[in-house]
């Protein structure tokens, strides 16, 4: 595989990522500046904004401050997927580099070799994919996208690693569920350790 794919989606999340937080400090510039919400520019800003502003406005501590800081609370978790996506970019990348290197070993004739590089590429890549169907359920809970195959495939994959977590670990402030991050930093510890067994 080309790996410069890898340095175009990184360049497209990177663009996604300035693209959304420019529009949420214009959103939040607006409404601190008073701007008339109905002129066209105001709209079609609160319009894009809206879908990923709208679950941040019912958390408890937003909803007794002065000022609309719901975009400022979009910031934070937009930040924090990406850190995540990239991360997952990287390993992805890792995890082609090695499987691309064990088939090399294999022609090269050395079987173990070849699959003790095999085996942790498809762990790291089994581990990349559960763990990007937990952010995308985690998005997908906030935008209130449900009931179609998307999201049925994506709970189908996550489900079976974030259950436990869930029933282990109650929400915080009884709304705020954290077992999402905490099944992710457990994987990312696997992920670690995988990488230092198979492919070290």
């Amino acid at each position: 595989m080309n790996m410069d794919i890898f340095d175009a989606l990184e360049s497209l999340i990177k663009f996604a990522v300035g693209a959304i937080i420019a529009l949420m400090v214009l959103r939040f510039v607006i409404s601190w500046l008073g701007v008339n919400p109905f002129s066209w520019f105001a709209y079609q800003v609160h319009r894009l904004t809206e879908p990923l502003v709208r679950p941040f406005r019912h958390m408890p501590f937003a909803l007794h401050t002065r000022r609309d800081i719901a975009p400022l609370l979009a910031i934070i978790l937009v930040l924090i997927v990406a850190y995540f996506l990239l991360g997952l970019l990287g390993q992805a990348r890792f995890a082609t580099t090695y499987l691309l290197a064990g088939m090399g070993e294999f022609a090269q004739g050395n079987p173990l070799t070849a699959v003790r590089y095999v085996l942790g590429a498809t762990a790291l890549a089994l581990i990349a994919l559960v763990i990007t169907c937990i952010i995308l359920e985690v998005i997908f809970s906030w935008v209130g996208f449900y009931g179609n195959w998307l999201t049925r495939m994506v709970r189908r994959v996550s489900e079976p690693v974030l259950g436990p977590f869930r029933r282990m670990i109650p929400p915080v402030l009884g709304t705020i569920d954290i077992s999402p991050l905490i099944a992710i930093l457990v994987l990312s510890l696997v992920s670690s350790a995988v990488r230092v067994i198979f492919l070290s």
